[in-house]
């Protein structure tokens, strides 16, 4: 998935979601965004003060509206390209 589909794919959800990676079994918190070339890789390493912090949709529209719409979004820890995204509770999760 590149920007331009997952900006056309949400556009009309609730920008207070918040974003997760599917892991294994796990859901966890997108608190981290990274260039790298062409890709944007969705992290969850930076620690907040109350733990693990996650971005919103709106936040992840705001830091990425200057990167070009062709940009992949990869998961951090193996570079795996996300194809998709689901919503679970409030949360657009991908996978």
């Amino acid at each position: 998935m590149n920007l331009d589909e997952f900006f056309r794919a949400s556009s009309t959800l609730n920008p207070k979601l918040t974003i997760l990676i599917a892991e294994e079994k796990h859901f966890l918190p997108v608190n981290e965004l990274l260039i790298d070339k062409d890709s944007l890789l969705l992290g969850k390493t930076s620690p907040s003060h109350g733990g693990f912090a996650t971005i919103t949709l709106d936040q992840f529209m705001t830091r990425t509206r200057q990167l070009s719409l062709k940009t992949d979004l990869r998961t951090l820890n193996d570079h795996q390209l996300v194809f998709g995204f689901r919503i679970v509770n409030k949360s657009i999760v991908f996978y």
